[in-house]
């Protein structure tokens, strides 16, 4: 079930699963799994207590299939599959963004995801072992699908996990967010009244899942970044009954047409927030080939209330690109970090000698203008004294630096996501929302009290440094 792999780059996730064994951070279960019970608790507790990644070889009612999950759950390995070092992550990543060189994937005539091809009435989408997220939903949801659909007017090429819920053999739905690019993308098609080809890759190497997750700028392909980050291009290959590109070593892909006018209800699903979603009439994607390996993993990515595989990834790729859409806005910004469910609440951090009066406001309004800002609506800013991935730090300084009556900028109306639990589905319509920006930086001078007298820190001396480094506490 796993190919040898000599390390980065991973080609496949076959490639990926032997790496992780091999690196002691794949555990292989053979207890029978029933996919309706079993499979989202341990996700759970495996995002909350940094555990392995699951390889199950035994699914109930399914027999020769297994499924993989929590692959890239952790920080150790999701920098891992980005081929990059653990220490300042999100600087690294950001790194590789502005100047690591994008190459359009690399089109080749074959690949292991060809080897099984089905068409017409031999599709089965129920012969899928897709386990459930959450109790309520019924039927399941693929979770872990990168949808790839191409631009009506040009090549630029749009991939991100998407849920698809199962409608029958050759049936499934799909929630489109107008607010994301696969919308406005969607959109330009409905308009010109045509019917959209798209393909649902499950089972790609490690570092194209990180990619989809990736909050881009319009136009911008996610899948040339895969050529910075490894030094060679994406290998794919053609879909059988569309003009679509999917990675030629994925393990399975569905080829379908998204009917531009047909809708079908949908939900609820364990969606990001950590809420049932509501009910939706959402496009239909008639199913039209199904292709993959001879013997594939199914990718189980679990969601629901953080932590999770899913938030997780997100975060970090997230955090990387508002941290360089943001500096070609504000070369003030030092730092960015999401800090829970999809960026709702995140944390900036300035340069503390760039300070000046309008200079919040500023990032936070182009914040809210770049494309990976889109669901913010807590905003944290502090300056570069405060470290904004120690939670200690960030509470301490937004108790002590942030006053209530001076220190927030509330935008009554703001777009963000109709997934928001919070936000009122009446009145403004879904995907609105108010935003707050909390200045938790240090005022400068003329001082008003406590700040001139500095912050209370014990002395450090050589013989308390060599105490806490026998405590192995360093």
């Amino acid at each position: 079930m796993s190919e040898p792999s000599a390390g980065f780059p991973f080609r496949s996730l076959g490639e990926w699963v032997s790496f992780l064994e091999d690196q002691g951070q794949l555990s292989r279960n053979q207890r029978e799994m029933n996919l309706v019970d079993d499979f989202g608790y341990v996700s759970k507790m495996i995002a909350e207590k940094n555990g392995p990644a699951m390889l199950y070889e035994n699914v109930w009612g399914y027999p020769g299939w297994c499924v993989f999950t929590e692959g890239l759950t952790t920080l150790q390995r999701q920098m891992w599959s980005l081929g990059l070092p653990v220490k300042d992550p999100v600087a690294h990543i950001a790194n590789v963004l502005q100047n690591g060189k994008p190459m359009k994937p690399e089109v080749v005539g074959d690949g292991p995801c060809k080897e099984v091809k089905m068409f017409g009435d031999d599709i089965d989408m129920t012969d899928l072992p897709i386990p459930y997220c959450g109790m309520y939903e019924n039927p399941p949801y693929i979770g872990a699908g990168i949808s790839i659909i191409k631009d009506l007017d040009s090549d630029w090429h749009n991939m991100a996990i998407r849920r698809f819920q199962l409608k029958g053999k050759r049936r499934i739905c799909e929630l489109v967010l107008m607010n994301q690019h696969e919308g406005l993308i969607f959109s330009k098609y409905v308009w010109a009244k045509k019917n959209i080809p798209i393909a649902i890759v499950i089972g790609a190497d490690p570092l194209f899942y990180m990619l989809s997750q990736m909050p881009a700028a319009n136009d911008v392909s996610e899948w040339d970044y895969w050529g910075a980050f490894t030094g060679e291009p994406l290998k794919v290959v053609k879909c059988e009954t569309n003009d679509l590109f999917v990675p030629a070593t994925a393990e399975i892909v569905i080829e379908g047409m998204i009917d531009w006018e047909e809708r079908e209800f949908e939900g609820p699903f364990s969606e990001f927030p950590g809420y049932y979603s509501g009910c939706y009439y959402t496009p239909v994607v008639r199913v039209q080939a199904v292709t993959r390996r001879r013997n594939p993993m199914f990718y189980y990515l679990y969601m629901g209330r953080e932590p999770s595989e899913g938030h997780n990834m997100f975060h970090l790729m997230c955090s990387a690109n508002m941290l360089t859409q943001l500096k070609a806005l504000v070369p003030a910004v030092k730092d960015v970090n999401v800090l829970s469910t999809w960026s709702f609440t995140t944390a900036v951090s300035v340069d503390k000698k760039a300070l000046r009066t309008g200079l919040v406001e500023k990032v936070g309004m182009a914040m809210k203008a770049v494309k990976g800002g889109m669901t913010v609506k807590n905003l944290l800013i502090f300056d570069d004294t405060i470290d904004i991935r120690n939670l200690n730090e960030i509470m301490w300084a937004f108790s002590v630096k942030f006053q209530p009556a001076r220190d927030i900028v509330i935008i009554p109306r703001s777009i963000t996501t109709p997934l928001d639990p919070s936000s009122p589905s009446l009145g403004y319509g879904p995907g609105v929302s108010s935003v707050a920006i909390y200045d938790c930086t240090e005022p400068g001078p003329p001082y008003d009290e406590p700040y001139r007298r500095q912050i209370a820190l014990p002395p450090i001396t050589d013989k308390a440094i060599d105490i806490v480094k026998e405590l192995g506490i360093v």
